[in-house]
């Protein structure tokens, strides 16, 4: 009789750690693991959300390096922005922004060219920057027609005037 109470007794201490206290130790097991692995998420999550934020950054300043800040423009107002970045650059060189003629161009496979007719006054050395400044501001432009000469036919640092033709390429249709 002892043997069938011990007996009993042990199958139901089996049963009730079976049924009652095992499930809760494997959930318990289960959320410490959820929990583990959902920290590395947060982690990893940072780094990537840091990441993609420098690669945004990074895409930006190609597409600026690349199109300026004309690649965002509708075409009623290139004109008049690439105009008036031309005339602030040439005030910040002491370059003389004499005439501008804008007009379209060619289209070459899928983009249009913009064409800029210049006419400019200046010092070698401010001539010299404005061509580097308009590269910075103006993304990526080609200098299709160059021709300098002197204004001043006697002076030791003698004023240049030049005439040149910007050419700006967008894709047709944006």
């Amino acid at each position: 009789m002892r043997l069938i109470a011990l007996a009993t007794w042990v199958l139901l201490g089996a049963a009730l750690f079976a049924y009652l206290v095992l499930p809760q130790i494997k959930s318990y097991r289960t959320a410490t693991e959820s929990r583990q692995v959902l920290r590395q998420a947060a982690e990893a999550g940072e780094a990537v959300s840091a990441q993609l934020e420098s690669l945004n950054k990074e895409i930006e300043a190609l597409q600026r390096e690349l199109h300026g800040d004309t690649a965002n423009l509708p075409e009623k107002q290139l004109e008049s922005f690439v105009i008036g970045r031309l005339q602030n650059i040439s005030w910040t060189n002491q370059v003389e922004l004499v005439a501008v003629e804008p007009r379209i161009g060619e289209t070459v496979q899928m983009f249009r060219e913009n064409l800029f007719e210049l006419e400019l006054t200046g010092s070698y050395r401010g001539l010299f920057k404005w061509l580097a400044d308009v590269s910075d501001e103006l993304g990526f432009v080609v200098i299709k027609e160059y021709e300098m000469s002197p204004a001043e036919a006697e002076a030791a640092d003698p004023r240049l005037s030049v005439s040149l033709t910007l050419a700006s390429y967008r894709v047709e249709g944006a």
